[in-house]
């Protein structure tokens, strides 16, 4: 017994070969469509002449084959027998299986476009990354010679407000070179954040751990901002917790650019009333760190809670008007709070519209204790580059004036010379202690002259050799190494870096 299930998916018949069916033998698919003493033509019109072209005992199958029953259209497979006096035919239901197959089919023409569209939005999307890439490259060269612009002068800057602080002066102008040098030290510093983008957009801060005081920085922030400060309706107020240690260490500079972005926007914002900076300890289980609480509260006109959640945000501004009447770019509290971020702090806001503001930060600092700080001041020992012969490459004639004093002031015998020419020249036919080259020089650079080593084998075969550069990333001073430099001394730079650099060349 055939069971049903199959039954009803094909049908067995016998014809002559003319094509009359003379009997139905098996089945119950489509069986309303064959009788006895009719044509199989009827319904299966695509076996006329086939019949007659069948070998005896061969048997041949047709696929995908098409029938009608009660206008119902059926995908069939029809398989061929040829005896000596009759046709068998059977004929398989294949509906499901081809629409299956069609699915299929259509399922991977489908993928075959999707793929097409994938690879070409792959191919779109390598001409946008080229493209981006190349705008990037732009952009860092962009930055490095900008950089470079900016430091040099900076440099002269610095420099030149060290020697004047080393005259003798009388009080007034003594305050003045301070606040200049400490506001030219940071500026370095945010100079540093704002040209290289790529280091903050990642996140890659580069922190110092050193002895600092809060009590200096906010004596320093003090004495900046109220002088500064020409409006009398405004009062500043700074105050620094008896409790908080003396000295801690963390990073001074970073720390004065937090606060310095904080009070500015602070007294910008402020037309009347006060503006307090505070610094308070956070009590904490952990005995190796103290948790310093910085706030700057305003009496200006604060924020809604909209702005407030964008305050952080590059280029944020709450009002249109303010780049105009106030300055800026909108970077500063970004920064600030991705430098508090880059300290292991939080920083958070509360503000009201026309009532103020007030900037929480809370950052943990690393304890010193006083007996190693004794001890870290007992070891450090100057060392002496007196009589050294060292030459110094660099085009810049204010450049050349700040080491020329720094060397003098040291008693070193230094030969300064403006380009790469003149360098190789003295190089080839002098010995020297150290040699300094600066990075951009005309006619020949500091990096095509360093190549140049067969030059020095006569007479300073075995001389460091340091880059004098403004361009100095990790990636500038790893190139600068390879090229046959041994260190780098990066503008701007202070005396005691200038000879302490050298010293640890000549002394390693």
């Amino acid at each position: 017994m055939i069971p049903a299930k199959i039954n009803i998916n094909f049908i067995q018949i016998t014809t002559d070969f003319s094509g009359i069916i003379t009997s139905v033998d098996a089945g119950e698919f489509a069986k309303k469509e064959f009788f006895v003493t009719t044509t199989i033509f009827d319904t299966c019109p695509f076996l006329e002449g086939t019949l007659e072209g069948l070998i005896i005992a061969e048997s041949v199958l047709l696929e995908g084959m098409v029938i009608v029953s009660d206008n119902v259209e059926y995908n069939v497979d029809i398989e061929l027998l040829k005896n000596e006096n009759s046709v068998e035919v059977l004929i398989l239901n294949r509906t499901n299986v081809y629409k299956i197959v069609d699915q299929l089919n259509q399922n991977r023409n489908d993928l075959f476009f999707v793929k097409r569209e994938i690879a070409e939005k792959n191919k779109e999307l390598d001409r946008l990354r080229k493209i981006a890439d190349k705008a990037n490259e732009e952009k860092s060269r962009f930055l490095a010679m900008m950089s470079h612009e900016i430091r040099n002068p900076l440099n002269a800057i610095l420099g030149y407000a060290e020697m004047i602080a080393a005259e003798t002066l009388n009080k007034n102008v003594e305050k003045y070179i301070k606040h200049l040098s400490y506001s030219g030290k940071n500026l370095k510093v945010i100079v540093d954040d704002i040209l290289d983008l790529s280091r903050i957009e990642a996140g890659k801060l580069v922190l110092v751990n050193e002895e600092m005081s809060i009590e200096n920085i906010y004596q320093n922030c003090e004495d900046t901002y109220k002088n500064q400060q020409k409006n009398t309706d405004v009062k500043l107020v700074f105050s620094v917790d008896k409790e908080i240690p003396k000295t801690i260490l963390g990073d001074s500079v970073r720390l004065h650019q937090i606060l310095s972005n904080l009070i500015g926007n602070a007294i910008k914002f402020t037309q009347q009333g006060s503006v307090t900076i505070s610094a308070t300890p956070v009590l904490t289980s952990n005995k190796e760190y103290v948790n310093i609480l910085f706030t700057v509260t305003d009496t200006g006109r604060g924020m809604s809670k909209e702005q407030a959640v964008k305050i952080f945000e590059e280029y944020q501004q709450n009002k249109i008007s303010d780049n105009r009447v106030h300055g800026g770019a909108g970077l500063g509290l970004a920064i600030v709070n991705r430098l508090v971020t880059a300290m292991n702090g939080k920083i958070n806001l509360e503000s009201e519209l026309n009532k103020g503001t007030s900037f929480f930060i809370e950052i943990p600092f690393k304890k010193i204790e006083d007996k190693k700080l004794k001890n870290i001041a007992v070891s450090k020992t100057e060392c002496s580059i007196k009589n050294k012969r060292i030459l110094v490459a660099d085009d810049d004639l204010l450049n050349q004036t700040i080491v020329a004093h720094y060397l003098k002031k040291q008693q070193a015998n230094s030969t300064i010379v403006s380009d790469g020419l003149e360098a190789l020249e003295k190089i080839e036919s002098e010995v020297f202690d150290v040699i300094l080259l600066d990075i951009n020089m005309p006619n020949m650079t500091g990096e095509e002259l360093v190549t140049k080593n067969k030059s020095f084998l006569k007479f300073n075969s075995t001389t460091p050799i340091l880059a004098l550069t403004a361009n100095a990333t990790k990636e500038d001073i790893k190139r600068y190494k390879k090229a046959g430099f041994l260190d780098v001394i990066s503008k701007p730079f202070t005396s005691k870096k200038f000879v302490e650099k050298i010293c640890s060349v000549l002394f390693s």
